[in-house]
């Protein structure tokens, strides 16, 4: 689908998942979260990385880190080409990257070759304790906002807030990507549209078919194909 991305496993190791975008039109993905590390690298034009710690613009050539469960969105220019590596927070190349960070002019663009680069990079950067705290109350407990605002002693109104500035995104948007990414993982291992629709409590196929590809850029059909044996 002209636009789309392209998701496979990678066949030097199944564990690491690939992400390709070679686009004429600009393709922006909406606000998500990744239960593993994300690795950017833009081999043509540039796209735009947005996290709640700032704003990662990677031309040709760079790298951009995004650690597992760190909301970010997406956009980036016409005609750009851009791959992606998804990979276990424990991997040895990115264990201990803790925060959002760019590499610039590294010309990686071989999935070797951007674990190489993201390997010898420093990591000094953390995910603010707050951060981290929020998303936790948030993403472990099924509770209503407004109560678990209460036993905070915020008023819901106040709680939202204050998650938005420190998330990057409200709780039930917060929420919403966790299904979503629970969904992908689903559909990787086989899992079929209407299983995984229903038992992620979206209305239909159709509305997890939506959200699905503004998140991540393709429709739940065409990732579970990617992965199927």
């Amino acid at each position: 689908m002209p636009g789309s991305w392209t998701y496979r496993p990678w066949a030097r190791d199944a564990a690491i998942e690939l992400g390709h975008l070679a686009a004429a039109q600009s393709v922006a993905l909406a606000c998500h979260v990744h239960p593993d590390v994300q690795v950017a690298a833009v081999s043509e034009g540039w796209r735009m990385y947005v996290t709640t710690v700032g704003e990662f613009r990677a031309i040709a050539g760079d790298i951009v880190v995004i650690p597992a469960d760190v909301p970010h969105a997406s956009h980036g220019g016409a005609g750009s080409i851009v791959s992606h590596l998804y990979l276990s927070s424990d991997h040895a190349a990115v264990r201990g990257i803790s925060g959002p960070l760019c590499i610039r002019n590294s010309r990686a663009t071989l999935p070797d070759e951007m674990l190489d680069a993201i390997g010898s990079c420093p990591r000094r950067l953390t995910r603010p304790a707050r951060c981290a705290a929020l998303t936790e109350l948030v993403s472990c407990d099924d509770l209503a906002i407004r109560t678990i605002a209460a036993r905070q002693g915020r008023s819901t109104d106040g709680f939202i807030r204050l998650f938005k500035r420190e998330v990057g995104m409200t709780p039930a948007a917060y929420r919403l990507a966790l299904r979503l990414a629970w969904a992908r993982s689903r559909l990787k291992r086989g899992d079929t549209v209407a299983d995984v629709a229903y038992a992620g409590s979206f209305s239909d196929q159709s509305h997890l078919g939506r959200l699905f590809r503004r998140a991540y850029g393709a429709t739940p059909a065409a990732y579970r194909s990617a992965f199927a044996d």
